[in-house]
């Protein structure tokens, strides 16, 4: 993990790829060069983990046949049903819902806090909240940002060690679970694909930083009654300026 720069590479160039997919619809920008040498992406992959290969099986199968322009209006197609709607989406992709049951809640003032005591500031370009899966794979892009601009190993253990905790405490916890849900969601296609590769890297993610910052993993379980018996929370979810009434 520290000096290694081909690991930090590999690492940085799956999460802006996972953040790309969630952020908003794949657009054919993103998805046109994703056919290029996904054969042999695919068998590289498998040796690292079954579900990357399968992953990336998936995906070359559904951009297959289709011209780029079809591949994207398609994947466009899935994102919103599964994600936005038209009524109400298939999968709920944020932290609070699957800790709580509900959006907007107690795991979303959890994190805000915590990105606020590492000096992590919000990327107001995303117009979801900090708990939304996207924004935390963001996060991880950017603490790994952080690592690559250490020159020293005890620079760079401070920012792995911030990573850990952040995985720990927030993403392993119910990301994996989120993707599975993806995998079954009626119709997913292209999205199926993602949600392997999703759950392949995160579980590379986990080999990778079990030994390392100041807390343990827990299970979505431990993690959920954690927020038992709290009773109703009514926020507020946002500040207010200083000086403002």
């Amino acid at each position: 993990m520290i000096g290694d720069r081909d690991l930090l590479e590999f690492r940085r160039t799956y999460y802006d790829l996972l953040v790309a997919f969630f952020w908003r619809e794949p657009m054919v920008e993103l998805l046109g060069p994703l056919r290029e040498g996904i054969e042999e992406r695919t068998r590289a992959a498998s040796r690292l983990h079954p579900l990357l290969g399968q992953g990336w099986e998936e995906i070359g199968g559904f951009l297959a046949g289709r011209a780029p322009e079809a591949a994207a209006e398609a994947a466009a197609d899935e994102f919103t049903r599964l994600f936005l709607g038209p009524t109400a989406p298939e999968v709920h992709s944020y932290e609070s819902y699957y800790l709580t049951g509900k959006l907007l809640d107690r795991p979303l003032v959890a994190i805000r806090s915590y990105l606020k005591s590492i000096g992590m500031e919000r990327e107001e370009s995303y117009p979801e909240p900090e708990d939304a899966l996207a924004f935390e794979l963001g996060v991880m892009r950017r603490l790994i940002d952080r690592q690559a601009t250490e020159s020293n190993p005890d620079g760079e253990t401070r920012w792995v060690n911030v990573q850990a905790t952040f995985l720990k405490l927030h993403l392993l916890v119910w990301a994996p679970t989120c993707a599975r849900d993806m995998e079954e969601a009626k119709g997913a296609r292209f999205y199926r694909g993602v949600a392997r590769l999703l759950r392949g890297f995160l579980d590379l993610e986990l080999d990778l930083v079990r030994d390392w910052g100041p807390v343990a993993l827990r299970s979505l379980e431990e993690a959920r009654q954690g927020y038992l018996g709290a009773g109703e929370w009514k926020g507020p979810l946002f500040e207010v300026p200083p000086g403002n009434p």
